[in-house]
């Protein structure tokens, strides 16, 4: 009997220290090959953004805009959403070259990343952030995410067309995401596979992460959102050599979803997929047609 219970607790604690881990970016330093890159990509954005605007609500996070020199007011917006442990400037390609292209163009610190203040950041922030961010700021034409941000805005559009209180004021009409988990179970999965938890704590873990969430995880389920009309166009991208997040996210996600086309990359992983040209073209297009 004393055996069990201390099996459980273990296993709480287990749990616990998990779902913190789960919450918590913690920034390494990055890999040597990348560093050059991102140096340029901070640089880049301190120096030719138009504004940071940096909202406290509903946590603090920073917007880097870029605004088109001809026609501002008439010039459609694209939001860019970055990934775990990484910042908006990273995103700084394709920044550049929707820039270029004449969009209003807004890069997202999410919390507790970038400029943005904080040292943790729940799943349910992300898309509260995602939500703010749209309604205060838009209409937005498109959205592009990468990784978590990806999968953070599935998860922002899931529940907008579920609850009342979450709508959008407006509707995407494009959203690209590169890399993402379509998934919430798969990055859940991930990390208790790393961090070696047992059965019961695994258990334990998704009734944590369910206990801390302001909504009911039932919400993102992804038939929840296959399921929801009218459908947004989705353009899912994918690195064929992407060890972080399988491609078999993006092809379930294309899959079960009417309306979303999926191009897989030879020779592209989960980083290099930000410094890829092919992303670039296939996004060109995409928001184009």
């Amino acid at each position: 009997m004393m055996s069990g219970s201390l099996t459980y607790i273990r296993d709480l604690l287990h749990a616990q220290l998990c779902y913190q881990l789960f919450i918590t970016p913690i920034h390494l330093p990055m890999e040597r090959k990348y560093r050059d890159f991102a140096k340029m990509a901070c640089e880049f954005v301190e120096d030719k953004r138009s504004e940071a605007i940096h909202e406290d609500f509903p946590r603090h996070h920073v917007l880097h805009r870029f605004t088109p020199k001809d026609n501002p007011d008439k010039t459609k917006k694209i939001l860019i959403t970055h990934g775990w442990l990484s910042r908006a400037a990273y995103m700084v390609r394709l920044i550049k070259m929707l820039h270029r292209q004449g969009y209003d163009v807004y890069a997202l610190d999410f919390p507790a990343h970038g400029e943005s203040k904080g040292m943790q950041l729940p799943w349910t922030d992300a898309v509260a952030v995602i939500r703010q961010t749209l309604n205060q700021h838009g209409p937005f034409y498109g959205a592009i995410g990468h990784s978590f941000g990806g999968s953070m805005l599935l998860n922002t559009l899931n529940i907008a067309g579920q609850l009342n209180d979450w709508q959008l004021n407006h509707t995407l009409a494009r959203v690209v995401l590169i890399a993402a988990p379509t998934q919430m179970r798969s990055p859940v999965n991930t990390i208790a596979r790393r961090l070696k938890l047992s059965g019961d704590g695994y258990i334990q873990l998704c009734q944590h992460i369910r206990q801390q969430a302001i909504i009911d995880t039932q919400y993102i389920r992804l038939n929840r959102f296959t399921l929801q009309d009218p459908h947004i166009p989705f353009l899912c991208i994918h690195g064929e050599k992407d060890e972080t997040i399988s491609s078999k996210e993006s092809l379930i996600f294309c899959n079960k979803y009417k309306d979303a086309k999926l191009s897989l990359l030879t020779d592209a992983d989960h980083v290099s997929v930000l410094m890829d040209e092919r992303v670039e073209q296939l996004i060109e297009e995409f928001l184009k047609n």
